[in-house]
């Protein structure tokens, strides 16, 4: 037979939690027909985001001011894994936010989504990010730019934001575990206004998927993930998210993974995967069409877990040699030469061989398919 290259693909259908870096700020009579800008567009830290100057919500500035205040006092800066168990343990079964019976569960619940935004701060950072929240109280006009408002420098700003969104802050990411995935869609995903910034840099994605299922440049993100931070432990994820994010130059060494979502298809860096029981979390990083995603929260998606050129061929054709597998090709006609090949698996009566893996093989290569 002749051999024939072909893009071979096995995909698993799962739900897919996309974890941006965004900050918000609720503003006094604040609404979309006062953005300077179309939403969705991008800002930088100096563009003035309103038509008119306008007065930061002194309520909302203490009720983030309080929420540090708790952080500090209940110590959740030393074990930020807290704040994971108890949304899980605050959500489960429950479908919304705002109509729980009493008071205290109602606040207890909003402390824990606006916690999240500062989750793997250090007591120093914390304290700073308290004294800007300090900063900005007074209830006066001011001009609205993301520098005057101690937000990102940088991003596409929007009008609203969700519960479930803050919940899936991309500083919750190093700590989540496969029941917090199951959890977290039970977050109320009625918008409020604010005014938003999400990072135009990139996104962070994950989902769960069984461990017994092979997901293409596994083994090789676990020995980068290894060189570049000494280990493979979930522990360094913190640091490890935060020097992928600086250190750009070192993405291009990581496999890529596409994905089907929305009728298209996309890529992104395979970065990270952690096995807990029978599942283990995928993580990704987007680089590219970032604006695609800046309102996107929680959504089903194709991932191509296996997406390699290969030659699939008959199971017959190979055979084992001194302990070598192999397959015999043929020149002339007639002419047979042995030639050593990897199999990447078996399938259906056939072997398929990655092309990366058998540079030694090219389309119209003529095989033996009964040695």
């Amino acid at each position: 037979m002749l051999l024939e290259k072909k893009e071979y693909t096995e995909s698993y259908s799962t739900e897919m939690y996309f974890f941006k870096d965004i900050n918000y700020r609720v503003i006094d009579n604040f609404q979309a027909s006062e953005l300077s800008l179309l939403e969705g567009e991008k800002a930088n830290g100096y563009t003035p985001l309103t038509k008119t100057p306008k007065v930061i919500n002194v309520d909302n500035l203490n009720e983030q001011i309080a929420v540090i205040d708790k952080i500090i006092a209940e110590e959740y800066y030393n074990n930020w894994s807290r704040i994971v168990g108890d949304i899980v343990s605050n959500y489960q079964g429950i479908t919304n936010i705002t109509n729980q019976i009493g008071e205290t569960e109602r606040e207890k619940k909003k402390f824990l989504i606006e916690s999240v935004q500062y989750m793997g701060l250090d007591l120093p950072t914390l304290q700073q990010k308290r004294q800007i929240l300090v900063g900005l109280l007074g209830g006066n006009s001011r001009n609205i730019a993301l520098n005057d408002l101690g937000l990102l420098s940088s991003g596409y700003v929007y009008t609203t934001i969700k519960p479930v969104e803050k919940t899936l802050s991309e500083s919750i990411l190093p700590y989540i575990n496969t029941t917090f995935l199951k959890t977290v869609g039970k977050v109320d995903q009625e918008s409020e206004g604010v005014l938003k910034v999400v990072n135009n840099d990139h996104i962070y994605v994950a989902f769960s998927i069984p461990a017994n299922k092979a997901v293409m440049g596994e083994d090789e993100v676990v020995s980068l993930k290894t060189e570049l931070m000494g280990t493979a432990d979930s522990g360094i994820d913190q640091s490890y998210y935060d020097f992928l994010i600086k250190r750009v130059d070192q993405l291009y060494y990581y496999p890529k993974l596409r994905f089907e979502y929305g009728n298209k298809v996309y890529s992104g860096y395979f970065v990270n995967v952690s096995k807990e029981g029978d599942q283990k979390i995928i993580v990704l990083m987007l680089k590219d069409y970032v604006n695609d995603f800046s309102e996107v929260v929680i959504g089903k998606s194709e991932v191509y877990i296996q997406d390699y050129s290969a030659f699939e061929i008959p199971k017959s054709a190979v055979y084992k040699k001194d302990d070598e597998t192999m397959i015999d090709t043929v020149t002339k006609g007639y002419f047979s030469d042995s030639l050593p090949v990897v199999v990447e698996k078996y399938n259906k009566g056939n072997a398929v061989l990655k092309s990366v893996d058998n540079p030694s093989l090219s389309s119209g290569t003529r095989i033996s398919i009964f040695p």
